[in-house]
C-alpha cells in the first residue's frame, strides 16, 4: 500500500510539472520553432502581403493579425481579406508511464485538435476615400458668354 501510494505521488507530481511547463505566457512575436505562436508576413509582387498568425485561440489570432498589419501600414488605414481561418488536426507522439508501476509503459500516437490559423492578405492604404478634389473657379477665369449680335 505504501509503495502504492509513493506511485501516485510521483505521478502527480510530474503531471503538476508538465502542466507548468505548458502554463507559459503567449508573447506577441514572430513564428518562432520552440512556442509555435505567432505571425509570419511575406510581402507580395503586387504590393499587398500576406500575413499568417498562429495562435492558441481565434481572438488572439485575430489580435495578432490586426495588429501586424498596423505595423506594416504605419497605422490603421488598411484593408484585409481573410481566407484562411481553421484548427487543423494534427497527430501527436508520446510515451505513458504506468502510474501503478513505473518501469512499464508504453509510446501512443494520437490526433488532437492543434493551434488556431489566421491567414489572410493586407493591402495598406485602401479603404479609406481620398479628399474630393474642390475645383474653384474665380471671376477672371470664368468663360464668358459670347456677345450676341444683332
Amino acid at each position: 500500500m505504501g509503495w502504492c501510494s509513493a506511485a501516485r505521488r510521483r505521478f502527480a507530481v510530474l503531471t503538476s510539472l508538465a502542466l507548468t511547463a505548458c502554463a507559459t505566457p503567449i508573447v506577441y512575436g514572430a513564428l518562432a520553432a520552440g512556442s509555435g505562436f505567432g505571425y509570419r508576413d511575406t510581402p507580395n509582387t503586387d504590393g499587398s502581403h500576406t500575413i499568417l498568425v498562429v495562435a492558441p485561440s481565434s481572438a488572439m489570432a485575430h489580435e495578432f493579425w490586426g495588429r501586424r498589419a498596423q505595423e506594416l501600414c504605419n497605422g490603421p488605414n488598411f484593408t484585409k481579406n481573410l481566407f484562411r481561418a481553421e484548427i487543423p488536426v494534427v497527430t501527436a507522439s508520446g510515451y505513458a508511464v504506468n502510474a501503478y508501476n513505473p518501469a512499464y509503459g508504453g509510446s501512443y500516437t494520437v490526433d488532437v485538435y492543434g493551434a488556431f490559423h489566421l491567414e489572410g492578405y493586407l493591402r495598406c492604404g485602401e479603404g479609406n476615400p481620398a479628399p474630393a478634389l474642390v475645383v474653384e473657379q474665380t471671376a477672371a477665369a470664368a468663360p464668358e458668354a459670347p456677345a450676341a449680335t444683332p
